[in-house]
């Protein structure tokens, strides 16, 4: 009996000094002879090399981080689509009960330019230029700098929503295209829920610049001076650019979103991520708090590429003197 007081004790002094909850019950249960100590042994080899890889994690920055961040970000899109199961499977039965056509929708891509060279070649502003040609062919993407791959969207338009109007930008809330299951997947980003299995693929990272289409690429590439900066790194599901502005309906809006990306790129780091991923969360109750309350939503045409995106590269005066 003395021994077990002593022991309990002992727990106490766990429980102050931080140890984890589960290790906690474990070793009450181990006093009662519940658990074996093989077991605890286990369980404290494994926290200790958790709480060791988040520490190393910790200490890299920049490209460093950007190599190994797949360490936290791996496990983390499992637990997600395990946890989020029920709700994804409700989001696919509504979405199948309004409108016919596929649940998933696919969509290509640029990707992360996993060409070392090119990547370190950034500072070299004609070579950037004039590789983002939109005459040339976009349907490998390389030749956009980037690697082209599948992304995957819950639907959350009508079906063959673009057969009309080609590539189109969006206007967000107001799309007349959008399906009424659609506006509140969209508002909230649930429709971007089944990227996680891209993250799972080695496609996409938790957090990163948002992925674009090839065509917007390449006309964004050549209007907007340094736009492929944002292929040096993994493309994501959510970033610093999403939680600090919504969707960018003028070219303006994504001239911010790019500097918010290159501030990313920049100081890209654990720390930096996980705030993120709060004020992800963050963002979604509200935006969620604000679809329920806004039951209408007054319908506007998305806008053709050509309206702010014109077909003929918009290279900047200085960047033609550069190229000769």
């Amino acid at each position: 009996m003395e021994t077990i007081k002593h022991f309990r004790l002992g727990i106490g002094f766990l429980v102050l000094f931080g140890t984890p909850p589960y290790l906690v019950y474990d070793f009450h249960k181990m006093a009662h002879g519940q658990v074996t100590a093989l077991r605890i042994l286990a369980l404290v080899v494994a926290t200790v090399a958790a709480v060791a890889s988040v520490l190393w994690l910790s200490r890299q920055k920049g490209e460093d981080y950007a190599r190994v961040k797949f360490l936290w970000e791996i496990p983390f899109a499992l637990m997600i689509l395990t946890l989020s199961a029920p709700l994804l499977l409700v989001v696919a039965l509504l979405i199948k009960l309004e409108s016919p056509g596929p649940v998933i929708y696919k969509q290509k891509r640029v990707g992360l330019n996993r060409r070392r060279k090119e990547r370190r070649a950034k500072s070299d502003r004609a070579e950037l230029l004039s590789s983002c040609d939109p005459r040339k062919d976009v349907r490998r993407g390389e030749n956009l700098g980037g690697r082209p791959f599948t992304i995957y969207k819950f639907r959350s338009m009508k079906v063959n929503a673009e057969e009309q109007t080609g590539a189109a930008w969006s206007t967000g809330d107001h799309d007349p295209r959008v399906t009424r299951i659609g506006y509140y997947i969209r508002k909230t980003h649930i429709d971007e829920m089944p990227q996680l299995l891209n993250v799972l693929r080695g496609e996409m990272s938790v957090i990163g610049p948002r992925p674009e289409r090839p065509d917007f690429i390449a006309r964004l590439c050549s209007t907007i001076e340094g736009y492929r900066h944002r292929l040096i790194v993994q493309p994501g599901i959510t970033g610093l650019a999403q939680v600090r502005q919504e969707h960018d309906e003028s070219i303006e809006d994504v001239r911010r979103k790019l500097a918010h990306d290159k501030e990313y790129i920049r100081h890209t780091c654990l720390l930096l991520d996980l705030k993120i991923i709060l004020q992800t969360v963050l963002l979604i109750i509200n935006l969620l708090l604000e679809a329920v309350k806004r039951r209408t939503v007054p319908k506007v045409e998305p806008k053709a590429l050509n309206t702010f995106l014109p077909e003929r590269a918009r290279i900047p005066e200085r960047a033609r003197m550069e190229r000769g």
